[in-house]
């Protein structure tokens, strides 16, 4: 019998007994987009409605070779959700978390079915696992179509945690630049925060100058040099192409992920924020978050953050890529620890060939060596002020500007007469980075420093400066 044929009666019916029976059902529904008339709201309507004959004739009969096949209750129960989450196993916050990044995202295919990264990573074997933080775990995996993926899992579920996500997707998700990892989706997993990305084949800049990888390929300097121009162009990007500045706060060789043909991909926006849109040059930040190493000055002892912390943070991965070395290492001799103060007496000297990476056979280019060693001389500049803008030291990089040129600019800018507060006045290079060593950290682990942490530092720092003041 055709459906459509059967009479409104037995529909009727059917539909008052679900009403009656699924009460709590009912209930449920109440928050939804689609809402149904109550049941006291159908009994009271006027003749020519088909339940008031059901609501006179007492208990009704179904018969059930008319009833649905889906029931009303059940069918409005599976109707897409506006507002709730299905998913019993997740709590309250953390479906607000997914409500936030639905609305964020706006497509559907941006979420993954856990089952299918389950799979593609071997049920997220050890041997998969690439990455691991604090509260991240970064596998491998390999989907049906043989596209590499890289999984990573946010293990804390607490709301500081799940608020940061949701800011991290959201500024990843605005960003489309060559240089710059991009987002392929998101999951959420028994209160678990999984983002995806691309694979990069070669794994990170860090594994490759210093790590095991360096043992498969040593960079060649015109490699090293491209990878410099890359990661300048992301920079650039981010500070002054998005439709909202974004400053990265955590530049370093392991955030940077290499393709196949050793193109850069600056990754991990966990620590990202939204740049300022107005006049203001900085914010002050109540907690100092980084990597140890690559933390400017200003950032570190006062908590002011702008772009040329980025700046800063690029400066020591040039002095990496220039010389091979770890920007921290304690099994160094004592003075020697920081790549930076390390690499101070050569670039005062002009011993640059001094900072070359012994596994260097051969500069295709001097030239360009030379402006490298420039770029990052003035990326580590203390004063912020006076720190060039990441659009200047990418023209260096790529001989836009003449060094000629370049040194007499430098010189104006330095001569000017501008009090600088966002440097410590009268204290040395080697109090900022001996303030950051007081820190019992291991190396590449990222820091947060708290504003009382910050006033002592600052404290200790302005009573060096009287001894060093004094005859």
């Amino acid at each position: 019998m055709d459906l459509r044929s059967s009479s409104k009666h037995s529909d009727s019916e059917c539909m008052y007994n679900e009403l009656r029976v699924n009460n709590e059902e009912k209930r449920k529904i109440a928050g939804r987009s689609v809402s149904l008339p109550s049941i006291d709201i159908l009994l009271d309507e006027k003749p020519g409605w088909p339940f008031l004959k059901i609501a006179t004739l007492g208990t009704p009969q179904v018969h059930h070779r008319h009833s649905r096949k889906v029931s009303v209750v059940n069918w409005v129960m599976s109707l897409p959700d506006r507002f709730l989450d299905h998913d019993q196993n997740l709590n309250s916050e953390t479906r607000f978390v997914k409500k936030q990044l639905k609305d964020i995202l706006k497509d559907d295919n941006k979420w993954f079915s856990y089952n299918v990264l389950k799979t593609a990573t071997s049920d997220f074997s050890q041997e998969n696992l690439i990455g691991k933080g604090g509260c991240n775990e970064v596998y491998r995996g390999v989907l049906k179509d043989g596209k590499r993926i890289a999984v990573k899992i946010l293990k804390s579920s607490s709301k500081e945690a799940m608020t940061n996500f949701v800011h991290e997707i959201d500024i990843i998700s605005s960003l489309s630049h060559q240089n710059i990892s991009k987002l392929l989706g998101v999951c959420i997993q028994d209160n678990n925060l999984i983002s995806v990305y691309n694979l990069s084949s070669k794994g990170s800049l860090e594994e490759t100058l210093h790590g095991k990888q360096k043992e498969k390929h040593v960079l060649s300097w015109e490699e090293r040099f491209n990878i410099a121009i890359g990661l300048a162009e992301a920079l650039d990007y981010l500070h002054n192409q998005c439709s909202k500045p974004v400053i990265h706060r955590d530049v370093k060789t392991s955030n940077v992920l290499l393709s196949d043909e050793l193109q850069p991909q600056l990754t991990d926006f966990g620590l990202s924020m939204w740049g300022p849109t107005t006049s203001s040059r900085y914010s002050i930040q109540g907690d100092v978050v980084g990597t140890f190493g690559y933390l400017a000055p200003e950032y570190f002892m006062y908590g002011k953050v702008s772009d040329k912390v980025d700046v800063y943070a690029f400066g020591v991965v040039l002095l990496e890529l220039i010389s091979g070395r770890d920007p921290i290492s304690f099994e160094k001799p004592k003075g020697e620890e920081s790549l930076v103060m390390w690499a101070k007496p050569f670039l005062e000297t002009g011993n640059e060939k001094g900072l070359l990476d012994p596994d260097v056979t051969e500069i295709s280019d001097e030239a360009q060596f030379h402006r490298m060693v420039l770029a990052a001389t003035h990326c580590l500049t203390r004063s912020a002020t006076h720190r060039p803008t990441i659009r200047q030291i990418l023209r260096l990089l790529r001989g836009v500007y003449e060094v000629e040129k370049w040194f007499k600019w430098i010189k104006e800018e330095e001569n000017e007469d501008c009090f600088d507060d966002e440097v410590y006045p009268y204290t040395r290079a080697e109090l900022h980075l001996s303030l950051a060593m007081m820190l019992e950290v291991e190396d590449d682990e990222t820091v947060s420093i708290s504003p009382m942490e910050r006033s002592y530092n600052s404290l200790f720092s302005s009573c060096c400066s009287s001894r060093e003041l004094q005859p």
